[in-house]
């Protein structure tokens, strides 16, 4: 085996060639001093190699030895971790019982019990750092969590922010000046629509991007997911993927879904379950003060990428697009609805306080299309509320003596909330 070639950064003075940073390589670094195993999940094809390669490049910078960086991925064969170790140790010369050394390990979920290796060595070698990722990440969640809990950094990576996407094609100035690039902010984010994935962002083509989302879909939904559970019917699940395509926000319901499907209630709320453990779908819940309850209350469901909508159905609501879109960037947890129907998109929470936001992809907006963040905003002692436009000119309005913030759906700063 032949590490070099798999270990680049042991050239003298190389470094791996990713100018564009995503925004969680800083949680990466971050990491880079704590003890625990830092965990990278997400969608297949988000970009989690890269930010290892990128976070290598910032231990170089830092001057640490290239040689106490080992880098492995389990494509290549299956190991035993204490043979690759002893391989890496004659390699570079230093030893895992009394160097620093940062390990990532790469498709780790190809690596047999990979949770109870790693769990031995994290145990009695403190002195060795893990960074651990794999394209299956909902086989590495559910095996780490079991045998690692307390042991375990978890970092989330979502699919392309609006943001991140303009950086990828140079078009980051149109943030910087948007009263001037107005028109031109409108079509990059309905273009952005289909580009979620960094692979896509370039592709000329809608029928080149609809097929390289179907390839993953039916890789997680036809491979991954069977490998750790009992699946029947996966292409139940591919059915159940199409359906929500063409109803982003559908309300769930068990029974009529299972009747339409023509299979129990049961397993449909199974392959739900398995379809958001596996990053496909996001699930919201009717928001409540006592936010322990709610999961037992009415559900919507989305596409975990608005791409996903694009690439499965011909249903093109812009409205219903744009919603996806910026649950896709916030994965927000709630909605809002009361038994009069007078529902919120969406609930922000901040510390203790919850925000209600609506998307509205308009250009402009009537008072009463506002009455129902008035009524969350009283209901719940609310003390901001949002409602997102096709703008570049932010605005507050006063609503029965409520104040709206009108916000730009295209300077959204979604990350300024916990939600």
């Amino acid at each position: 085996m032949d590490l070099l070639k798999i270990n680049r950064h042991w050239q003298p003075n190389f470094r791996y060639q990713f100018p564009f940073a995503r925004k969680q390589l800083k949680i990466l670094i971050d990491h880079i001093h704590k003890p625990q195993i830092t965990q990278l999940t997400g969608l297949r094809r988000t970009g989690k190699t890269t930010l290892y390669l990128q976070t290598i490049n910032h231990l170089l910078d830092q001057g640490v030895n290239p040689f106490k960086i080992w880098y492995y991925t389990f494509d290549l064969e299956e190991q035993d971790l204490e043979l690759l170790f002893s391989q890496f140790e004659v390699k570079t010369g230093f030893s895992i019982q009394s160097d620093k050394i940062y390990i990532f390990l790469d498709e780790i979920q190809k690596l047999k019990n990979f949770e109870l290796q790693i769990k031995v060595f994290y145990d009695l070698y403190p002195n060795l750092k893990f960074f651990i990722s794999g394209s299956t990440s909902l086989f590495i969640k559910k095996r780490s969590g079991e045998s690692l809990a307390g042991r375990i950094l978890p970092v989330f990576l979502p699919v392309l922010s609006f943001s991140e996407y303009l950086g990828f094609i140079e078009k980051e100035n149109l943030l910087e000046q948007p009263a001037i690039f107005e028109s031109e902010l409108m079509n990059e984010y309905e273009k952005y629509w289909s580009c979620q994935f960094i692979e896509t962002v370039n592709m000329k083509d809608q029928n080149d991007r609809n097929h390289y989302y179907d390839t993953i879909l039916r890789k997680i939904i036809f491979e991954d997911i069977p490998s750790i559970a009992t699946i029947e019917h996966p292409e139940i699940l591919y059915r159940l993927m199409k359906i929500l395509a063409g109803y982003p926000g559908l309300y769930l319901n068990y029974e009529n879904l299972a009747l339409d499907l023509k299979i129990s209630s049961k397993t449909i709320s199974k392959y739900f379950t398995l379809l958001e453990d596996a990053y496909l779908i996001d699930v919201l819940y009717n928001f409540s003060k006592n936010l322990l309850t709610t999961e037992k209350k009415m559900k919507r469901v989305y596409l975990s990428s608005v791409s996903f909508a694009k690439a499965l159905s011909d249903y093109s609501n812009a409205g219903f697009m744009a919603e996806n879109a910026v649950l896709s960037q916030s994965k927000y947890r709630f909605f809002w609805r009361d038994a009069y129907k007078n529902e919120v998109d969406f609930i922000a929470i901040k510390g203790e306080k919850a925000i209600p936001v609506e998307v509205k992809y308009k250009t402009e907006i009537k008072p009463n299309e506002l009455k129902n963040l008035f009524l969350f905003s009283r209901k719940f002692a609310a003390d901001k509320a949002i409602c997102l436009l096709k703008t570049v000119k932010p605005d507050v309005i006063n609503y029965k003596g409520m104040d709206v913030h009108l916000e730009s759906i295209y300077l959204y700063d979604t990350g300024a909330m916990d939600a």
